[in-house]
């Protein structure tokens, strides 16, 4: 099993979260999103994935992209420990948490999308502040009537892979997480386990 990534993109965070949690083997192999005009736009990256884009998961010859449905295939895959509650009610807002982040907040302020703002001449940090801030407003509300020690109670579920990497977005671009007391809360707890730990982007090997 082989994931394609980039050490600070949040996609594969997620991803790199998952498989930790899963105690799963497997090599990860950079690919960088700046050098040489982003090797995502190589021809053997774009053979993997036809978007451009990071993660793509390769297992048993094929390549699998887009975070949340590697989530699903490792779930499927490997049932646990789960990323997903038991309770049906629970697993619609472990999703619904993760699809804030994944369709509502990282789409607009990530890396491309920023560079076109700043070919456009905008400025792509108040950009980026005012989705993230956007979004957390509606994680907050949301997650204020299902949060535990974690998003979704106080098991680890594919809405925490989604909320790490964007506070760590959201700190880059200087938001003060205050504003979420909810969000911050959790991150922190999130912040002491160790699959946590072994996918976060400073510890990877592309980092820097």
């Amino acid at each position: 099993m082989k994931l394609y990534g980039y050490w600070r993109s949040s996609a594969t965070w997620r991803a790199r979260i998952v498989l930790h949690h899963k105690r799963l083997a497997f090599e990860y192999v950079p690919v960088h999103l700046v050098r040489d005009g982003g090797e995502q736009n190589a021809p053997a990256h774009l053979a993997r994935n036809a978007m451009g884009q990071v993660p793509v998961l390769e297992h048993n010859g094929a390549f699998i992209s887009q975070s949340l449905a590697i989530a699903e295939y490792l779930e499927e895959l490997h049932p646990q420990p789960s990323i997903l509650p038991g309770d049906v009610l629970q697993r619609a807002r472990a999703r619904q948490l993760a699809e804030v982040v994944n369709a509502g907040i990282q789409p607009l302020q990530n890396l491309s999308v920023l560079n076109h703002l700043g070919d456009l001449g905008e400025d792509k940090a108040q950009w980026a502040r005012h989705f993230i801030a956007r979004g957390f407003d509606a994680l907050e509300e949301m997650a204020v009537v299902c949060a535990g020690a974690c998003l979704v109670g106080d098991a680890v579920s594919v809405a925490d892979a989604c909320l790490v990497p964007q506070v760590y977005n959201a700190r880059r671009f200087s938001l003060d997480m205050a504003r979420w007391p909810t969000l911050t809360r959790v991150d922190a707890h999130l912040a002491q386990l160790d699959a946590f730990v072994a996918a976060h982007a400073d510890n990877q090997t592309d980092a820097g």
